[in-house]
């Protein structure tokens, strides 16, 4: 193991003997950042997203990052080299999240884990001061979001949710349009995605030394090691990810709720049919067809995976215009001209964000602004739950094969145990919310 890493794994190994209790001055206040103004960051997983959120905020937005988290030593390895080859520095890294935490030194964590990880690391994260930015989708259940969201209260933390084609200049001008009610009261909202992939039949085996497996799957279920299954292709696995509807989704229903001023909402009834893989380790269905219904006032919001359309993206339809949007995964969309010039009337809704934030940075910028001033981010933890809630309602009317009437208020199943019963995971040894 390369030096940048042994110090982290030394001071790691002998944390591991001692109490998990996080020690009452870990508890951070309201507006505490570190030195010079500047946010020391931790950040836990260094895969994909791990990578791609920590390059920008430590190099473009020269925020310093003091620890790096991972179950896979090969990942970790790789994001300490590339802190020491471009940063020029060492930085602590650890195979416990619960280390990164134990800092008092960090005033933030970037929690880039596969979705079931979120909400115990998230609540963890409330509970030991530390603001956060959580990708999306927020959580693998209702019940867990409901827990990030109280914890984030409860500890008065600045939460922000990866869903980040909400601080785009486009999705933003998108918005201003609709909210401003050109198209007319909108009743209908079409979403389409291509279909899930199908997984090969590759055979469980033991898991590579570099991984911890254990740790891996912490509060999912226990299952055999599968190269199929680890890392990206988590997504595809129900108890792990949950398809495209979660993974992209995310993005697509964060914008429709908020395009039309109903973040805070939940549908109350959803149905959904889908073709189930009949090869491969994935289980998620490969087609998929959700409707959502929401009242006052009424609204449908529908999925199609794979839709008519190639690729991704939306039609709003309006009393007065249908207006189709694509590219709703986290990029700047594409759309008619005259939506992309308009502008709003004096005494109109005007969601476009200042100029000074840059490029595709503007998520992050947000996250870093609401740290200093305790203002609520663009897609604060309500706003992350609600959406994930669609996602997994979605999900869970195909795998019961009935509609489902859903109490946005109550967060629950009226007169309906057998789904009430899918609303929490009781998650695994210490790994629970």
């Amino acid at each position: 193991m390369s030096s940048y890493t042994r110090r982290g794994f030394l001071a790691a190994s002998a944390a591991a003997a001692a109490p998990l209790i996080l020690p009452r001055g870990v508890l951070g206040r309201p507006g505490q950042t570190g030195a010079n103004d500047k946010i020391v960051l931790g950040i836990i997983a260094q895969g994909d997203m791990g990578g791609r959120l920590m390059r920008p905020m430590t190099t473009e937005l020269n925020q310093p990052v003091a620890a790096l988290c991972d179950v896979d030593e090969e990942r970790l390895e790789a994001g300490a080299a590339w802190v020491e080859s471009e940063l020029g520095h060492e930085v602590d890294c650890y195979r416990d999240y619960r280390r990164v935490l134990d800092r008092q030194d960090i005033d933030a964590v970037v929690i880039a884990t596969p979705d079931h990880w979120h909400a115990v690391q998230a609540v963890h994260a409330a509970e030991a001061g530390k603001d956060i930015y959580v990708e999306k989708p927020l959580n693998r259940t209702i019940a867990e979001g409901r827990a990030i969201v109280d914890a984030v209260q409860r500890h008065e933390r600045v939460a922000q949710v990866g869903a980040m084609g909400r601080s785009l200049p486009g999705v933003q001008q998108i918005a201003t349009y609709i909210r401003n009610g050109e198209l007319g009261r909108v009743h209908r909202v079409e979403c389409w995605r291509g279909a899930n992939p199908v997984g090969d039949n590759t055979p469980d085996e033991p898991p590579p030394e570099h991984l911890d497996w254990d740790m891996y799957l912490g509060p999912a279920r226990w299952r055999p090691y599968n190269p199929e299954v680890v890392h990206y292709n988590f997504r595809y696995i129900m108890d792990l990810g949950g398809g495209q509807i979660r993974d992209l989704g995310a993005h697509v229903l964060s914008q429709v709720l908020w395009f039309l001023d109903r973040v805070n909402e939940g549908p109350v009834r959803v149905s959904a049919t889908g073709k189930p893989p009949v090869t491969g380790v994935f289980d998620n269905p490969v087609e998929l067809d959700v409707t959502w219904e929401f009242t006052d006032p009424e609204l449908t919001v529908t999925w199609t995976q794979p839709g008519e359309r190639n690729g991704d993206g939306v039609i709003y339809h309006g009393e007065r215009e249908a207006l189709r949007v694509g590219g709703m995964t986290g990029r700047n969309p594409s759309t008619e001209d005259h939506v992309m010039e308009y502008e709003p009337p004096s005494d109109g809704v005007d969601l476009r964000e200042p100029s000074e934030y840059r490029g595709d940075l503007p998520h992050y910028e947000n996250w870093f602004h609401c740290i200093r001033t305790r203002e609520e981010p663009n897609v604060p933890v309500e706003a992350g739950h609600r959406v994930a809630t669609m996602c997994i309602l979605g999900n869970l009317a195909y795998q019961l094969g009935r509609p489902l009437e859903y109490d946005p208020v109550t967060e629950r199943f009226p007169h309906d145990a057998e789904a009430n019963r899918l609303l929490s995971s009781p998650g695994r040894g210490p790994w629970h919310v």
